[in-house]
């Protein structure tokens, strides 16, 4: 069971990975929370977002590395990295 102190982490780091979402353009956005967030397979989120599959795990790749820019910039992957 994880301690207070670790649960109070995570709930931060939670809350800092949905604000750099939320600064992604709306295709990153939705691609990421349908695939990463809900947990929806390719094949789904083709459909939900009326896409083909290669373009949804093609904008899935642009939109996990945009995303990794936004919380470098932010310093949420320093502070994750040195509680690691």
């Amino acid at each position: 069971m994880p301690l207070p102190e670790q649960i109070v982490e995570m709930n931060e780091e939670s809350e800092e990975l949905y604000k750099a979402i939320q600064q992604l353009k709306p295709t990153y956005k939705h691609v990421i929370i349908l695939r990463k967030l809900k947990e929806f397979s390719t094949t789904e989120t083709a459909h939900v977002l009326n896409w083909s599959e290669s373009k949804v795990k093609m904008t899935l790749r642009r939109a996990l590395v945009e995303l990794e820019k936004v919380l470098t910039r932010g310093g949420v992957i320093n502070e994750i990295n040195r509680s690691i």
